[in-house]
């Protein structure tokens, strides 16, 4: 077993093939440990963009990279080539900071070559997940690479940011301060069908109170601090991504506002639920004007 720990740079630019944006790669970088978790070796390769032939001045800024960098590059086909030779057919698994870099790459995959999948990946891990985890980081909040590595001990600062190559050889720094086989092992998905139709699913959502996909009960709601029944003021309307409803508990004499989103996931229903209580406008003005000196 290896561990391949990847990362990209890309270029977004407008494609009339696509008629949309395409995330363009610039640049691989890799780094391959072996099962002890040592370097065995790295990989970097720069690509000449053809759909955005100029950088944008964001990208230029953050990997200091020029138009006449990439310009001297390779195309995407030869340099997937270059990388999957250099991969080998050993069993691996492969790791990159959010799983925006493995979406990235099949995007360019399905553009330049018509590949549906990146056949030399045999099992992936999101390892800012899993550092996150380690940490104990809530993981509804990214975190990005040199803050993780700092909370480790570990100086960001010994590596270039946002170059391929520079940012592979860190998250394999904090992989390997943070690497516990067992809690590992929970994290690594097997590239079947099923990961990549999670990949290709768009989450979105529930727009229908009567959709089946909702559990029985969402809708009911009750006081928050006793607990009580409540009566229903304003009925459910649908606003940001939400549904939301005005409710009145006669034994607490508070007016409520219960919001319930609803999210469909590739193999999932995410539910979320808040409640606030509702503030008339006067009081809530006095509450956040400061009081006037007396003359």
């Amino acid at each position: 077993m290896q561990y391949i720990i990847m990362d990209l740079e890309w270029n977004s630019a407008y494609s009339r093939k696509k008629d949309g944006f395409i995330n363009e790669i610039i640049e691989i970088g890799a780094v391959k440990l072996n099962e002890e978790l040592e370097n065995a070796d790295t990989f970097s390769v720069l690509i000449k963009p053809t759909v955005g032939k100029r950088l944008q001045g964001r990208v230029k800024a953050l990997t200091h990279l020029s138009n006449e960098d990439v310009r001297g590059g390779i195309s995407y086909k030869e340099a997937m080539e270059q990388f999957t030779s250099w991969v080998g057919e050993e069993d691996n698994v492969f790791l990159t900071w959010g799983d925006g870099d493995i979406r990235a790459m099949l995007q360019n995959n399905a553009f330049f070559l018509n590949e549906k999948t990146l056949p030399f990946m045999h099992n992936y891990v999101d390892i800012q997940r899993y550092c996150q985890t380690i940490l104990g980081l809530p993981l509804a909040q990214q975190v990005g690479l040199s803050v993780a590595a700092e909370q480790m001990g570990i100086d960001p600062e010994t590596y270039a940011h946002h170059r391929a190559l520079d940012d592979s050889l860190l998250t394999a720094d904090c992989f390997k301060k943070e690497f516990d086989a067992q809690k590992f092992a929970t994290f690594v998905h097997p590239c079947d069908k099923d990961f990549y139709g999670k990949l290709a699913f768009k989450p979105y959502f529930l727009r229908d109170m009567n959709d089946p996909q909702i559990p029985a009960g969402t809708f009911d709601c009750v006081c928050d601090q006793c607990g009580g029944k409540l009566k229903k003021e304003k009925n459910w309307r649908f606003q940001n991504h939400a549904f939301y409803a005005i409710f009145f508990c006669k034994h607490c004499n508070r007016r409520l506002r219960f919001t319930v989103r609803c999210k469909q996931l590739y193999d999932s229903l995410d539910v979320r639920k808040n409640c606030r209580e509702v503030v008339p406008k006067k009081e809530e003005k006095e509450k956040t004007e400061p009081a006037k000196a007396e003359n």
